[in-house]
């Protein structure tokens, strides 16, 4: 625990996430917290490359490292050491470990941070060294924790009471403007209403059907004269899975995909009038920005992945199996739980949302 005169001796802060786009956005009231209990400390964030997007603009950030890979092992060394020495030139007082895993421990440790919290390994993952002799504080995790609760009890750990646990993003004018400007191109603009639909991300064993996805866009179009705005990464894989459904549906959808950066897709989510898409980054962007989110989950764990907030709806299979958090059906890619859920039970749930949405409008 942190008292209120040892907070005063607290002045450098390290907040480490080494995980996906998701992960980080739901450490933004992690921030939000240290920001408002340590307003004079310099915080500084560690996560992968590419997940940085999350968190640019952030008031609760000071600065941004970033992980970066190398397949050459020698050109990856040099890389991380280089990263460890400029950590450690900022004298970290005290160091967050959200993500619980080998390298993020390393990384607190190699940092030179004096307190170092992290999670407690299950007594069965203990191995004669594990990644928990590293931290000088240690949390345990009841089984079933939203991913928020899980990451602010960093700071009930610390004696704290988190004064938001809603996760935020943050955008400026200049970012509204040029995704304006491609929305024009395609005959909509950011006060029109649509609807974002992410279908899909590079694990396949996440996504629903294409012509599931296309019979959405036209009842979308036909019921509610609402367009349908269809984002994705920029893989081949995802562009040509978000193009078969274009292709697919009559009402002629708004195909973004593989053609917004994640500062666009910000400003998008912001603006629509409803998310649907699966389990992803995508859907925790839009709950972060207070956008209804009609979630369309696998295998996955709905009570840690749930998007945060009120407004927001899961379509998942209630089968004995689920969740069975696999990368599909004995990991074979394939989720037999998305694959059997019908048409019904998606546009249904999209359908009747969008029109309380509407109507609330």
């Amino acid at each position: 625990m942190v008292t209120k005169d040892t907070r005063k001796e607290i002045n450098n802060i390290l907040v480490i996430k080494l995980r996906y786009l998701g992960d980080v956005v739901l450490t933004t009231p992690v921030f939000e917290a240290l920001r408002y209990y340590y307003p004079e400390a310099s915080i500084t964030a560690l996560v992968n490359k590419g997940t940085d997007a999350m968190l640019i603009n952030n008031p609760n950030v000071d600065r941004i490292f970033v992980v970066e890979r190398d397949e050459n092992p020698l050109t990856d060394l040099k890389k991380q050491i280089d990263l460890i020495l400029k950590l450690r030139r900022l004298h970290f007082d005290m160091a967050l470990e959200l993500t619980k895993n080998d390298r993020g421990a390393a990384y607190s440790f190699l940092s030179g941070a004096k307190k170092r919290l992290g999670y407690k390994s299950k007594p069965e993952n203990i191995r004669r060294f594990d990644r928990h002799l590293l931290f000088t504080d240690l949390i345990v995790i009841p089984k079933g924790t939203h991913m928020v609760d899980r990451h602010l009890q960093m700071i009930e750990q610390l004696g704290h009471v988190p004064p938001s646990r809603s996760p935020v993003l943050y955008w400026d004018k200049e970012e509204s403007l040029s995704c304006e400007e491609i929305l024009l191109q395609e005959g909509l603009s950011l006060d029109s209403e649509f609807v974002v639909l992410h279908p899909i991300l590079k694990s396949k064993y996440r996504a629903w059907r294409i012509e599931g996805y296309a019979k959405l866009c036209d009842h979308l179009k036909d019921e509610f004269d609402i367009t349908t705005v269809l984002v994705c990464g920029d893989s081949r894989d995802e562009v040509d899975f978000t193009n078969k459904i274009a292709g697919l549906s009559r009402s002629c959808p708004v195909n973004l995909g593989g053609r917004l950066s994640l500062r666009h897709l910000v400003v998008l989510l912001a603006n629509a009038t409803m998310f649907v898409g699966i389990d992803s980054g995508p859907m925790h962007m839009a709950a972060a920005v207070k956008t209804p989110v009609v979630a369309i989950f696998g295998p996955t764990e709905k009570k840690t992945w749930a998007p945060w907030g009120e407004n927001h709806t899961i379509v998942q299979k209630e089968w004995e199996c689920i969740p069975c958090i696999k990368e599909g059906c004995n990991n074979s890619g394939k989720s037999r739980c998305l694959d059997e859920l019908s048409c019904e039970d998606v546009i249904g749930v999209a359908g009747s949302r969008l029109r309380t949405i509407l109507e609330r409008t």
